[in-house]
């Protein structure tokens, strides 16, 4: 079993509906619905943590009682979204306890760092 956390900048909530404008901006065909970013995070909670698509849709139902504007997909929705991307990890350096950290406009990728905790704070090894 893994250890770890996910460090969520409520930021990326507010620029959910700009990101999806900009991703559906000229589109043809169906909408995009949850932006890039969110999925690229549910992308390495898989792969990381070693979640099934139902237990990441699952944790995000869960999530969801934090804050409404969590809209959490359908697991087959994450399956084809995530299996889009190329989401790739050497893991042989995550021992260690596990954090993701995703702010908006940061990057197209979450931020991905192993450390240990100490007095409060982590030291990490990104």
């Amino acid at each position: 079993m893994r250890c770890g956390e996910i460090l969520l900048d409520p930021r990326i909530l507010d620029a959910w509906d700009s990101e999806l404008e900009r991703m559906n901006k000229g589109k043809e065909g169906g909408r995009c619905v949850y932006p890039e970013i969110f999925i690229r995070l549910l992308g390495y909670m898989r792969l990381l943590f070693h979640l099934p698509y139902r237990q990441t849709e699952g944790f995000l139902k869960a999530l969801r009682r934090f804050d409404s504007r969590i809209q959490a997909p359908d697991y087959s929705t994450i399956d084809r979204r995530v299996n889009r991307l190329d989401i790739k990890l050497d893991e042989r350096g995550y021992d260690d306890d596990i954090v993701i950290a995703v702010e908006p406009q940061a990057s197209k990728s979450p931020t991905v760092a192993t450390g240990h905790a100490t007095n409060g704070r982590r030291d990490a090894d990104t």
